[in-house]
């Protein structure tokens, strides 16, 4: 069975989590969690350019091995491959940062455009709130905290490259979810999900009683599983006026599409 991959670019506290417990009811459309492959390929490029993979490449076994460059795509090629199968279900829909330049290009070069990618979004004050929270990060470290998760690899950084990249590059395929509307019509937005997708519609879908996803123990994904409601915190966690200003480009940017 060949399946259809389509890919979640984005941040987490932007309803991940709410979105992969409803998709995960159908039976042959899977959500995964937060890929390891970028990071995996991002490793074996780190050890393509160290000197002791050069050494290995320029001794005599060059000659028993004329192209190490295509062993290497290989084994990341096979990484795709291994990852993917063993998921069962026809559809899939792979959450990571796929919409950043570098990790694209990967997409690229190994077959796997063009495919649809998702990206949800939630107003950038919202989304830090949602991080101090459940990192618990106290008042005095708050500003170190938000400029951690700014920087260009930092969590919400690379969602604000994958949204740049996608909307300049990529934007006919492209499909911006907002967090609000995915908590007050999910039954809609999911039907649009699927729609976008050409995936046809599980009408079995349950918006209440809801399962937890990914570790039950823990703070980050835990969900309320009896509705779907915004969370807020705006009345209890307050970011620092100056980190709003100084991001304020990234600020609008979430603020045009939410």
């Amino acid at each position: 069975m060949k399946k259809q991959i389509s890919f979640l670019s984005g941040t987490f506290r932007c309803g991940t989590s709410l979105l992969r417990s409803v998709i995960n009811q159908n039976p042959n459309f899977h959500m995964t969690p937060n890929s390891i492959i970028p990071s995996i390929v991002w490793l074996l490029n780190r050890y393509k350019q160290e000197s002791d993979y050069k050494n290995w490449v320029n001794v005599d076994v060059d000659k028993q091995y004329p192209n190490n460059e295509q062993y290497y795509d290989n084994i990341i090629e096979n990484t795709f491959d291994n990852y993917f199968s063993q998921h069962k279900e026809k559809y899939i829909l792979e959450q990571g940062f796929w919409g950043a330049p570098e990790n694209f290009d990967l997409l690229k070069k190994y077959g796997f455009l063009p495919a649809k990618f998702i990206m949800l979004v939630r107003p950038l004050e919202e989304i830090l709130q949602s991080w101090i929270r459940v990192e618990n990060i106290s008042n005095d470290l708050v500003s170190t905290f938000c400029d951690s998760l700014m920087q260009p690899k930092g969590q919400i950084g690379q969602a604000v490259l994958s949204l740049n990249f996608l909307i300049k590059h990529y934007k006919k395929n492209l499909l911006i979810v907002k967090y609000k509307n995915l908590c007050s019509n999910p039954k809609k937005t999911i039907k649009g999900i699927y729609d976008f997708l050409d995936i046809p519609y599980y009408k079995s879908h349950k918006f209440t009683n809801l399962d937890q996803v990914d570790n039950k123990n823990s703070t980050h994904t835990t969900l309320r599983i009896d509705k779907i409601e915004r969370k807020t915190y705006s009345n209890k966690i307050k970011i620092p006026s100056l980190i709003l200003k100084k991001y304020n480009t990234e600020n609008n940017l979430f603020k045009k599409y939410e």
